[in-house]
């Protein structure tokens, strides 16, 4: 009996089923492939869409505005809000922590 009525609360409990909201956010990298030591593994970021490009593969105006590499740009609705970019080393010294601090804000 104690089954039945702990089967019968569930199926007529009221559960959510609103889809969970996508954000929107997109992280891209850019580096050179001479440059690829200096990849920073950005796969452990939540919230968003993740992608890499080669700098060699890129239109030639695109590459003209990029001054060193990495570079780490953050979207949100396709408009960049947050850029992060190499000094002179070729590094970029950021941590995933603080890129994924700015994901929470922004979303």
């Amino acid at each position: 009996m104690r089954a039945l009525i702990v089967l019968l609360f569930i199926l007529f409990s009221p559960i959510e089923t609103k889809e969970i909201e996508r954000n929107n956010i997109t992280v891209l990298q850019v580096n050179a492939q001479w440059n690829k030591n200096h990849n920073i593994d950005l796969n452990g970021l939540i919230g968003c869409d993740i992608q890499f490009a080669w700098l060699e593969d890129q239109s030639n105006d695109f590459k003209s505005e990029v001054q060193t590499v990495p570079l780490i740009v953050m979207y949100k609705n396709g408009k960049p809000v947050r850029q992060w970019s190499a000094d002179l080393s070729f590094r970029l010294e950021i941590d995933i922590y603080d890129i994924q601090k700015e994901i929470d804000k922004i979303r």
